[in-house]
């Protein structure tokens, strides 16, 4: 489980500032690839976000950035089945980042490896697609598993994609949040005095 930082916190408006930008962020990787199918960004974005961050925005995130995506879906109209399963899905990815998530500002040493990283991603992926296809699955009046079938080499484009996106994006944007920008981010929590010798 990922441990509380005893020593820092996000002042309240930079919390806000922070979660906006990563929603934005999330929402431009969801629509930027849209020509490419299962291919996106958004995800990873979204995993970053509670992975550095926390859970809480995580999940503030995934909420604002699905229901705006839902409701300019390059794919289509806001189908309520598929954006409940969708939600879902992110909301478990931003819980596994939480979770998985490390370290306190400042660190240097990567909480996961790349390998690691690019197992979490397919997992995650392939769950998250699980999820969706359940939605797919009441709309369209078909079997679960008739839809897991017909979607299959979707889902593995997804899923590797994700993979591959999930063990280069994640291990280069870490250490440029985490330790690199942590002063412009991070600030000691009031009370505390950092010994001598700590930077």
């Amino acid at each position: 489980m990922r441990p509380t930082s005893s020593r820092y916190e996000i002042s309240q408006s930079r919390w806000v500032s922070i979660a906006s930008i990563m929603t934005a962020l999330a929402l431009a990787g969801s629509y930027a690839l849209v020509a490419i199918p299962n291919v996106e960004l958004g995800s990873v974005v979204l995993f970053i976000t509670a992975y550095i961050f926390g859970t809480s925005m995580g999940l503030w995130s995934a909420v604002i950035m699905s229901i705006i995506f839902a409701s300019v879906n390059p794919w289509g109209g806001f189908i309520p089945q598929i954006w409940v399963s969708q939600l879902i899905g992110w909301l478990y990815m931003v819980v596994a980042g939480g979770l998985m998530g490390s370290g306190e500002p400042g660190q240097s040493v990567k909480a996961l490896s790349r390998v690691e990283l690019l197992v979490a991603g397919a997992f995650l992926t392939a769950i998250f697609d699980m999820i969706t296809n359940i939605g797919w699955a009441l709309i369209s009046n078909q079997s679960y598993y008739i839809v897991i079938l017909a979607g299959l080499p979707f889902m593995v484009a997804h899923v590797v994609s994700n993979a591959l996106i999930f063990a280069l994006v994640v291990e280069k944007i870490e250490p440029i949040l985490r330790r690199d920008l942590a002063s412009q981010i991070w600030r000691l929590k009031r009370g505390i005095i950092l010994d001598i010798g700590e930077e």
